[in-house]
C-alpha cells in the first residue's frame, strides 16, 4: 500500500510539473504573438507617416526632383515593397516633369555651343570639376542632382533618365517594378538608336523585345505594362524594318542585310503560347525566307498590317 501511495504522489508531482511547462509555453506563445502583432501594427504605422511625408513632399510647389531622391535614399528601407514601389513611380514622374524643362534649357543655341566647348562626355566630380564656364557648370551639376545624364545625336546635346540610379532600389520594391527597373537601365545604359542608327545588333533587338514580352505575360497587371508595351512596340519596328540608316533590307537590292539574316535565320521561337511579338517574329521569320529574304510586296503589307495592329 505504502508502495501504491508514493508512487501515486509522485505521478501527481510530474502532472503538475508538465501542467506547469505546459502553462508557461502557452503563456510564451501567446506572448509571441502578442509581440509579432505589435511589430507588424508599429511598421504600418511607421510607413503611414513616411508616405504622408512623402506625399507632402511631392505637393510643395519647390520642391525638386533632388529632393525627392534625397527622401528616397533615406527612407525607402524603412516601408514596404508596395510603397516603395509607389515611391520610385511618383519619382520617375517627377523627374519626366523636370525633364521637359531642362530639355528646353538645353535647345539654347548658346547652350548647346557652350557644350561643344565644354563638356567632357560625362558628369562625373573630376570631369565637372573642369568645367570653367559657370553657366554650364550649373546646369550639368543640376542635369547630376536631378538623375538625368547626357546623350548626343546628330551633334545636339540633350538630358535622359539615368534608369541605372533606380537598381539600388532593385530589392526594396515589388517584383514587376524590379523587373521593369532592369529593362529600363538597359535601355539607358545602351540606348538602342542614336543618329537613326541602330546602336545594338539583331540579336540584342530580338533579345531585349522578348524580355519586354516576358514582363507583359509576367506583369499585366503592373502599372508599368502600358509603358512596356509602348517599349515594345518600338522594339518590333526595329526587328521588321530597322531604322533610316540601318536598314533590316538593303535600299540598294531590297536584299535582308546579312547581319540580320544571319541572326533572323537561326533564331528559334516558341511559337506555341508565346506573347505578340514572338509570334510575329515567327510568321515573318518563315515569310521572308519563302520570299528568299528580299523586301517583296507581300513582306512589307505583313509589316505594315502587323505594326498597325500591335497592342
Amino acid at each position: 500500500m505504502k508502495n501504491s501511495f508514493h508512487i501515486k504522489i509522485v505521478f501527481s508531482m510530474i502532472m503538475l510539473v508538465l501542467l506547469a511547462v505546459l502553462s508557461g509555453c502557452t503563456g510564451s506563445e501567446k506572448q509571441k504573438g502578442v509581440s509579432n502583432q505589435t511589430i507588424e501594427e508599429s511598421r504600418v504605422k511607421e510607413d503611414k507617416i513616411i508616405m504622408d511625408e512623402f506625399n507632402a513632399l511631392l505637393q510643395k510647389d519647390n520642391s525638386e526632383v533632388k529632393d525627392v531622391f534625397e527622401f528616397v535614399n533615406k527612407k525607402i528601407a524603412a516601408v514596404t515593397p508596395q510603397s516603395a514601389s509607389i515611391m520610385l513611380n511618383a519619382l520617375e514622374n517627377k523627374q519626366q516633369a523636370a525633364l521637359i524643362k531642362m530639355k528646353d534649357t538645353y535647345e539654347a543655341d548658346a547652350i548647346q555651343q557652350k557644350l561643344v566647348k565644354e563638356f567632357k562626355g560625362d558628369l562625373t566630380d573630376s570631369s565637372l570639376q573642369g568645367i570653367q564656364d559657370r553657366e554650364t557648370k550649373e546646369l550639368l551639376l543640376k542635369t547630376k542632382s536631378n538623375g538625368f545624364k547626357v546623350e548626343t545625336a546628330e551633334g545636339f546635346y540633350f538630358p535622359v533618365l539615368d534608369y541605372s540610379l533606380y537598381k539600388q532600389y532593385h530589392s526594396n520594391v515589388t517584383p514587376d517594378i524590379a523587373a521593369y527597373i532592369d529593362i529600363m537601365a538597359i535601355e539607358s545604359d545602351i540606348t538602342p538608336v542614336k543618329d537613326a542608327a541602330l546602336m545594338i545588333g539583331w540579336e540584342e533587338i530580338i533579345k531585349r523585345g522578348i524580355s519586354q514580352e516576358k514582363f507583359i505575360q509576367e506583369y499585366h497587371n503592373s502599372p508599368k505594362a502600358a509603358d512596356v508595351k509602348k517599349l515594345l512596340k518600338n522594339y518590333l519596328v526595329f526587328a521588321l524594318y530597322g531604322t533610316n540608316n540601318t536598314p533590316l533590307f538593303q535600299y540598294e537590292d531590297k536584299q535582308m542585310s546579312p547581319e540580320a539574316k544571319e541572326i533572323y535565320s537561326h533564331s528559334t521561337w516558341s511559337g506555341s503560347g508565346s506573347g505578340s511579338f514572338s509570334k510575329i517574329m515567327v510568321e515573318y521569320t518563315v515569310l521572308v525566307k519563302n520570299n528568299n529574304y528580299n523586301l517583296t510586296q507581300e513582306v512589307d503589307e505583313y509589316r505594315k498590317k502587323v505594326i498597325q495592329e500591335f497592342y
